[in-house]
C-alpha cells in the first residue's frame, strides 16, 4: 500500500535544512501534523465538531421555530386581551371612585358609584388571580401580574381611607357587600366638620387617583406591551436560528464532501463508506430542519402588517386610558380638592378636547369642553350652591359633559373591539407552526457522527 499512499518510509521525513537552523522539536511536531494519519484525526475532529453544532442547532431552534406559528400567536393575543381587561377595569374603578367624592354621603347617586367601583376592582382581582394561575411557566409575566396585584392593594387601602373619612356607607351601597374592611377605632371616631372631612377625603382620593395613573395603569400598560411584543420579538429572535438551521448543516455537509474528496485522492481508494453514510444522514438532517421551518416565510411576510395592527391597538388602548383618567381629573377638580388647578392642568395635558368644528365633524374620540370651561372648572370659585350642583350634574353620566365622556368612551371601546378583531383575523391567517423535527434530527446527526468515526478509524488503522 505504501507504493500509492505517499506514506512509504521516509516520505514524511524532512529534507535537510538549507536555511536557518530551526528547533528540532518544533520541526518534528509540524512534520508529524502533516502526515496522513494526523490529518485524518484532525479531519475527524473537525467533522465531529460540525455535526455536534448541527445537533445543537436542531435542538435549540425548536422554541424559535414553533413560536412563529398560529398557535403561539393566538396565545400571545389571548394574554394581551387579559392585559387589556385589567387595564380597562383599573381605569373604570378610578373613574367611579373619583366620582363618589362629588356627592355627600346621603346622596342616592353615591351608592351605584360605590357599587361600580367595587365591581370593577373585584373583576380586576379575579382576572389577576386567573392570569397568575396561567402564568406559572412565565416568571417574567408572573412578576408583572404580582406587581399589579400589590399596587392594587395599596390603591384600595387609600380609597377605603377616603370613603371612611367622607362618611359612612349604607349596607345596600354595594349589594350588602362592603368595599372596604371594617374601620379601626380611630377611623370610627369621625371627628371634624363635614367640610373638613370632605377636603380630607378629596385629598385621599387625589392621592389614590395619582397612584392609579403613575403606578397602577403604568404597570398594566407595561403588561399589555409585554404581551403584545412577545410574538414580534420572537420574529427577530428566530432569524438567527433560521439561518443557523440551514447554514450549519450545509457547512457540515460541505466539510464531509471536502474530506471525502481529499481522502480519496490522498489514499487513492474508493469512496469511504462511513463518510458516505454521514453525508446521507446530514442531508436528511438538513431536509428535516428545512421542513421544520417551512412555515416561516409566510409567517414572516404577515408579521409587518400584524405589528402595525398591534401598535394601532395599543394606541387606542392608551387613548382610552387617557380619556378615563381625564374624566377622573374633572371629578377630583370639581370636588373638595386642595389643588383644583393641578387637576385642570392634568386634564389639559391629556389633549382630550375637540377643536372648534369649523364646518367639520369633530373627532368622536374627543369631547366638547365648552361646558367644562364655562360651568365646571369655575364652579369652585363661584362659591354658590346652585353653581356647584349644576356643575356636578353636568359632569355625571346624565349631564352634557358626562354624556360626551360616555360617547367618546363608547367610540374608543368600539374602535378597540374592531382592532382586536383585526388582530385576531391576522393571527388566524398566520400559518400554523409545523411539527419540529429537531429531536429526530439530532439522533440522525449522532448516526452521522458514528459514520465519520467508523470510516476514518478504518483509514487511520491502515496507516498504523
Amino acid at each position: 500500500m505504501a507504493s500509492h499512499t505517499g506514506d512509504e518510509p521516509g516520505a514524511d521525513r524532512p529534507a535537510p535544512a538549507s536555511g536557518p537552523t530551526r528547533s528540532v522539536g518544533t520541526g518534528r511536531l509540524r512534520d508529524a501534523l502533516r502526515t496522513t494519519p494526523a490529518l485524518i484525526v484532525l479531519s475527524g475532529a473537525v467533522l465531529v465538531a460540525a455535526l455536534a453544532a448541527t445537533a445543537a442547532v436542531a435542538v435549540q431552534s425548536r422554541a424559535s421555530a414553533t413560536t412563529l406559528g398560529e398557535r403561539s400567536a393566538a396565545t400571545a393575543v389571548g394574554t394581551s386581551t387579559t392585559a387589556r381587561q385589567i387595564y380597562q377595569g383599573l381605569a373604570d374603578a378610578d373613574v367611579a371612585a373619583s366620582a363618589v367624592f362629588l356627592l355627600p354621603p346621603a346622596e342616592d347617586r353615591r351608592a351605584p358609584l360605590v357599587a361600580a367601583y367595587d365591581a370593577s376592582v373585584h373583576e380586576v382581582e379575579r382576572t389577576l388571580t386567573d392570569s397568575m394561575g396561567n402564568a406559572v411557566g412565565d416568571p417574567d409575566r408572573l412578576t408583572r401580574l404580582a406587581t399589579i396585584a400589590a399596587r392594587l392593594k395599596v390603591y384600595r387601602d387609600v380609597v377605603c381611607a377616603a370613603l371612611r373619612v367622607a362618611g359612612p356607607l349604607s349596607a345596600t351601597a354595594t349589594g350588602n357587600r362592603q368595599p372596604c374592611p371594617p374601620a379601626g377605632a380611630a377611623e370610627q371616631a369621625g371627628t371634624g366638620s363635614p367640610a373638613a372631612r370632605a377636603v380630607l377625603a378629596s385629598a385621599y382620593a387625589r392621592e389614590a387617583s395619582h397612584y392609579m395613573s403613575t403606578e397602577l395603569l403604568t404597570a398594566a400598560q407595561g403588561l399589555w406591551n409585554y404581551d403584545t411584543r412577545l410574538l414580534l420579538d420572537a420574529r427577530a429572535d428566530a432569524r438567527p436560528w433560521l439561518a443557523a438551521s440551514v447554514l450549519v448543516p450545509l457547512g457540515a455537509l460541505a466539510a464531509l464532501v471536502v474530506v471525502q474528496v481529499w481522502l480519496r485522492r490522498r489514499t487513492r481508494r474508493r469512496l469511504n463508506a462511513g463518510l458516505l453514510l454521514a453525508s446521507v444522514a446530514t442531508t436528511a438532517v438538513l431536509a428535516m430542519l428545512v421542513s421544520s421551518w417551512w412555515h416561516w416565510p409566510d409567517a414572516d411576510r404577515g408579521f409587518p402588517e400584524l405589528e402595525r395592527a398591534i401598535d394601532a391597538q395599543s394606541a387606542t388602548q392608551q387613548r382610552l386610558g387617557a380619556l378615563l383618567a381625564g374624566r377622573a381629573d374633572v371629578y377630583l377638580g370639581l370636588g373638595a380638592s386642595v389643588d383644583p388647578a393641578g387637576h385642570k392642568a392634568d386634564f389639559d395635558s391629556r389633549d382630550l378636547c375637540s377643536e372648534p368644528a369649523g364646518g367639520r365633524e369633530p373627532p368622536k374620540d374627543r369631547i366638547d369642553c365648552t361646558a367644562l370651561e364655562r360651568d365646571v372648572w369655575p364652579a369652585r370659585q363661584i362659591k354658590t350652591p346652585d353653581a356647584f350642583r349644576d356643575a356636578v350634574d353636568t359632569v355625571l353620566a346624565e349631564g352634557s359633559a358626562g354624556r360626551a365622556f360616555v360617547a367618546a368612551e363608547g367610540h374608543l371601546l368600539t374602535e378597540l373591539t374592531t382592532r382586536n378583531e383585526e388582530v385576531t383575523r391576522m393571527v388566524a391567517e398566520l400559518p400554523e407552526a409545523r411539527h419540529h423535527l429537531g429531536g429526530p434530527a439530532a439522533w440522525v446527526t449522532l448516526l452521522a457522527a458514528a459514520g465519520v468515526v467508523a470510516g476514518l478509524r478504518q483509514r487511520h488503522l491502515e496507516y498504523q
